[in-house]
């Protein structure tokens, strides 16, 4: 591929050269030598949002890791933000890939339901491949910063969004070439081997919350090959839950299943991969995904779709589940694994009421009051291992606030959602008052004289300050 920023028209001037492939490029140059010029080094030090790829996981084993890319592009010449990432990686020609990602804050708190656009076909990066991203065709790339399609989706719960890759019709079709299989996954592609874009079928995307500079993004390159030889079939698999990204501090392991909570009325992406016994991707394989698994007592209402379930992927049909049954799953979807051997559905949540917050994350749920869904995905009639997921939604503890408002010679607090709560209303002029609300919206009121008051107001741990001028 050609190197692909916005400035590549400068920097290949610069070089005098008509054509640059990244792929010359052995390792990454100091900061002086990048041939762009470099108005400030530090403008993209400090990206505000962070956006990973968490499925599928990419290795330096299943695909090509440009480390030279990124401090070229990052470090040199600043042109995205810090701790961008660029994997390319070998796709078989006529299967659907599933990219999901995470947006989270630099401190890694979720970016909830935020708005994330997948550029497809990036300009400058001359990728060819006619794909589809949720059902919009990507065009060539432009020679310049535009890019040949892209796609937005909104973040769940934990940041996640997804986004479906429909593979290429046909790899000429804008001047490219089906290439041969690569012989390892970890191979350089052709068009780095090559320095020519028309020996490869390739795709470059990038997902984008706030800008180039303002991101810390994971790019990847998908290269689609001649994929006739494959043997796609399989008798067992091993099921991996890859999303929602669950560990000891944020989910339970339960007898037999995987506990995690989440508030009610959200919606959550959830990935499963299924794995041959040699490690490879159970790849388009037969799949079904199992929601309120039969006689798992599961009673949250809920209601789900496999990722891109319409015609060309462009949107996600959702279908509720049947709460009446118990002896059998209350809803089963099918599909084919992707790609990489995974299956991508979304799961929303229709309650409105639910367990008691949990005191942690990680705290054991509750034997009493529970509310949760148990899911599983599993290749058709084949051997399957693995854990099924249990989703115990809660209802979340409303936040505390204040509220103080002047009128007259009457000044009056309000304090919302901290029963029983110990709080202080301190006044100019006043003895401090200590107040414990009974309600949800809790209002004091006080008469106070003429003259420059100052108002503070401390409730659950919040605290809220204003002054006013009584007349």
């Amino acid at each position: 591929m050609k190197l692909n920023t916005k400035k590549f028209g400068a920097f290949a001037a610069t070089l005098a050269l008509t054509l640059l492939s990244v792929g010359v490029i052995s390792a990454p140059a100091r900061a002086a030598d990048c041939p762009y010029p470099v108005t400030d080094q530090t403008s993209n030090d400090n990206p505000k949002a962070n956006i990973r790829l968490v499925s599928p996981v990419l290795t330096d084993d299943n695909s090509v890791r440009r480390y030279d890319f990124e401090g070229q592009f990052t470090q040199d010449c600043d042109w995205f933000g810090v701790g961008m990432r660029f994997n390319q990686v070998y796709v078989p020609f006529g299967l659907k890939t599933t990219l999901t990602y995470q947006a989270t804050t630099p401190a890694g708190v979720p970016l909830v339901n935020t708005k994330v656009t997948l550029r497809a076909n990036k300009g400058y990066s001359s990728s060819n491949a006619n794909i589809r991203v949720n059902g919009i065709k990507a065009r060539p790339a432009p020679s310049n910063a535009s890019d040949g399609g892209s796609a937005t989706g909104y973040t769940d719960v934990n940041g996640m969004v997804s986004f479906l890759i429909t593979s290429p019709d046909d790899c000429e079709a804008y001047g490219g070439v089906l290439p041969a299989a690569p012989l390892k996954l970890d191979s350089d592609t052709p068009n780095d081997r090559n320095a020519n874009p028309s020996t490869d079928c390739y795709s470059q995307l990038l997902p984008s919350i706030t800008g180039e500079k303002t991101d810390s993004a994971d790019f990847v390159e998908l290269h689609y090959f001649n994929s006739s030889a494959l043997d796609y079939s399989v008798d067992e698999a091993e099921i991996n839950l890859l999303s929602p990204i669950l560990d000891d501090n944020n989910s339970v392991a339960g007898d037999g299943v995987i506990q995690a909570y989440v508030p009610v009325g959200t919606k959550q992406i959830i990935a499963f991969q299924a794995l041959k016994s040699d490690g490879s991707w159970a790849r388009n394989a037969a799949v079904k995904v199992r929601i309120n698994l039969a006689d798992s007592l599961s009673n949250a209402r809920v209601s789900a779709g496999i990722f891109g379930n319409t015609a060309n992927g462009a949107s996600t049909v959702l279908t509720p589940a049947d709460s009446t049954k118990t002896a059998e799953d209350q809803l089963v979807l099918t599909g084919t694994t992707d790609a990489f051997g995974i299956v991508t559905f979304q799961l929303s949540n229709l309650d409105t009421t639910g367990e008691l917050p949990p005191a942690a994350q990680n705290s054991p749920v509750p034997v009493e009051g529970a509310k949760y869904a148990r899911v599983f995905a599993e290749l058709v009639d084949k051997t399957n291992t693995g854990t099924p997921l249990e989703l115990h939604y809660y209802k979340p503890v409303p936040p505390t606030t204040i509220a103080i408002t002047a009128s007259g010679r009457k000044i009056t607090v309000t304090i919302n959602n901290a029963i029983g709560k110990t709080s202080t209303v301190s006044i100019t002029g006043r003895a401090k008052a200590t107040v414990k609300p009974t309600k949800a919206a809790q209002t004091y009121s006080y008469t106070v004289t003429k003259g420059v008051k100052k108002v503070v107001v401390t409730a659950n741990g919040k605290s809220l300050t204003k002054t006013f001028t009584i007349k």
